[in-house]
């Protein structure tokens, strides 16, 4: 009995010492796990100190460097031409604005000119219009001048000192003197030529509508030399005050009425170019 007892007592403490020292043995070797964990970590964390970087940050950093990824993940699946074609113009500088507004202002300059030049146009085709009326409406009649006669001798030489008043340009006088002339004696063969050349002062000044019916009166002396002429002059008048329809018509009453006329070929030569 006693030896049973013995027996039992020595597995007792054999079975206790096997367990205390598996559990030992486990302990230590769960406890050396968790040492170089902690030691590994602690290194890892002794080198994320000395970089400057905390735990949150470096989480953070993980989900941006996702983001990232998903960013050119996408910017992949898209069509580069169209990202160049929808890129914003640049802007333009205050230079290139400033000079777009200046040539907006000539623009507007030259399109009021051009407008005030159509009006001046219009106005004068309407006085030209009105003096054709007039002259149609009022067929020619002789020319009859009031003031006594002068002798033939004195006749000549006032005629001829208006011819040089003329030549000096002193259209004016001229003119003066030449009406007078006219007044004094209008059946004198030089009559005619007294009218004549006070239609080409006129003409010579510019006073374009005067000539005109100056020239139309030469017509109402009978037998006149200056017919042709003040023909011709007629064309080159209405030439100057922009009719070109009428100039055309004179020119070829000339071409028509005066074949043998010195102003025949100048006539044609206006002709041509009023085709």
């Amino acid at each position: 009995m006693t030896n049973k007892i013995s027996w039992y007592l020595i597995i007792s403490l054999l079975s206790a010492f096997l367990l205390f020292s598996c559990g030992s043995t486990r302990k230590s070797t769960e406890g050396e796990a968790t040492d170089e964990e902690t030691a590994r970590q602690k290194e890892l964390d002794e080198i994320e100190s000395l970089l400057g970087v905390t735990n949150d940050q470096s989480d953070s950093q993980k989900k941006q460097t996702g983001k990232k990824d998903d960013t050119l993940g996408l910017l992949d699946a898209k069509d580069v031409p169209m990202q160049q074609e929808q890129a914003p113009a640049k802007a333009q500088t205050p230079e290139a604005d400033k000079q777009v507004s200046d040539l907006k202002v000539q623009v507007e300059k030259k399109d009021l000119m051009i407008n005030d030049l159509k009006s001046q146009l219009k106005k004068q085709s309407e006085q030209i219009y009105q003096l054709e009326s007039q002259k149609q409406a009022q067929p020619r009649v002789s020319y009859t001048p009031v003031g006594g006669d002068v002798a033939a001798e004195e006749y000549d030489q006032r005629y001829q000192e208006a011819l040089s008043l003329f030549n000096d340009r002193n259209y004016q006088n001229a003119i003066e003197t030449f009406e007078s002339l006219l007044a004094s004696q209008a059946n004198h063969s030089l009559a005619d030529n007294a009218q004549f050349w006070i239609g080409e002062c006129h003409y010579a000044l510019g006073q374009y509508k005067k000539a005109v019916i100056d020239f139309e009166k030469v017509f109402t002396f009978p037998k006149s030399n200056k017919n042709d002429a003040a023909q011709f002059k007629l064309g080159l008048c209405y030439l100057r005050l922009g009719d070109k329809d009428k100039a055309r018509e004179e020119f070829q009453r000339l071409v028509d009425v005066y074949p043998k006329s010195e102003y025949l070929k100048r006539a044609q030569t206006h002709l041509q170019g009023l085709q």
